[in-house]
């Protein structure tokens, strides 16, 4: 057993009166954003579902579950506490056929966008209640990107999985054409934001991707005060309304998108609208900000959850 689950394991056993986070599989990007990251904003904890005692699920105001859960276990804490699952990114038309009971054993989700729920089976018995929650962004240190950066970019970028950038050969012989220096980082390098002037994010249309998937790196870009050219999720469109319009370019297609990247080069005062749109991300989508909203969400479960209980 390595120091890790160690010390997840001796801590478990004291752990009292904590929101808890936990999962089925650890070393899950999700579960480091929205488990472990978020846990420390609300003073909560964050270990594996193995390790959950009947003490601290007892003593927990909620039970957060990140992506998967143990049907045995929630079944096992139902009545201790209110169970939520953070539902993610709902699977393909066959998760039914792995786990039946996946959403129907819960009573309260996590979504990342309202039409998440259109993929998520038949409702249970007593309905769910469910909340949107945006992704917070990665820009802990308050960077911005430099306005001699925004006039005089240098470099179109990306952050994260090599296979969550598609066409990425088309997008990169664009930036060279345009006189501009690719880069791509790992989705764990988040300082490679800092050397990004102008931000891509893009995938193929399809349809449970664009209605479902978070607005992680949109909120990434726009918070580190990057201009940015993006495909149309509808977790992307959120944030840029909410920002009120002009914080991104938003595209349905390839060719839209290379236009957009041409465009947004070639017309300086573009990006600098653009960026100075983005910018109000850096409070709008903190992990503090976030936080308020978990703390309600799990406010407002907790009610419900005490009113529907047996006394």
């Amino acid at each position: 057993m390595s120091l890790e689950r160690i010390r997840e394991y001796i801590e478990s056993r004291t752990l009292r009166n904590r929101i808890l986070f936990t999962g089925t599989r650890r070393r899950m990007t999700s579960v480091t954003v929205r488990g472990d990251q978020m846990a420390r904003e609300l003073g909560g904890y964050c270990l594996r579902s193995k390790y959950l005692t009947d003490a601290a699920v007892k003593s927990s105001p909620a039970v957060v579950w990140v992506v998967e859960h143990s049907p045995e276990l929630l079944k096992r804490f139902s009545a201790s506490s209110p169970q939520i699952l953070d539902v993610i990114n709902p699977p393909g038309p066959d998760w039914y056929l792995q786990i039946p009971d996946r959403f129907q054993s819960f009573r309260y989700l996590m979504l990342n966008t309202a039409s998440s729920l259109e993929y998520l089976g038949q409702e249970p018995e007593k309905g769910w209640k469910w909340w949107v929650v945006p992704h917070h962004h990665c820009n802990f240190s308050g960077y911005q990107l430099a306005e001699a950066r925004v006039e005089r970019p240098l470099t179109i970028g990306y952050v994260g999985q090599p296979e969550h950038l598609h066409d990425s050969e088309s997008i990169e012989a664009c930036v060279s054409k345009l006189g501009l220096k690719w880069l791509s980082a790992d989705t764990r390098d988040l300082d490679g934001y800092k050397n990004i002037d102008i931000g891509v994010a893009w995938t193929r249309r399809d349809k449970l991707r664009d209605e479902t998937r978070s607005n992680i790196k949109l909120a990434n870009f726009a918070a580190h005060g990057i201009p940015s050219v993006v495909c149309a999720y509808e977790s992307y469109r959120d944030v840029d309304a909410r920002l009120g319009g002009g914080a991104t370019i938003v595209c349905s297609t390839l060719g839209e998108l290379l236009e957009g990247l041409a465009e947004i080069v070639e017309n300086p005062d573009q990006r600098v609208a653009i960026a100075k749109k983005a910018r109000p991300a850096l409070e709008m989508y903190s992990i503090q900000a976030i936080g308020g909203q978990y703390r309600q969400i799990i406010s407002e479960a907790r009610a419900d959850f005490d009113r529907q209980s047996p006394r």
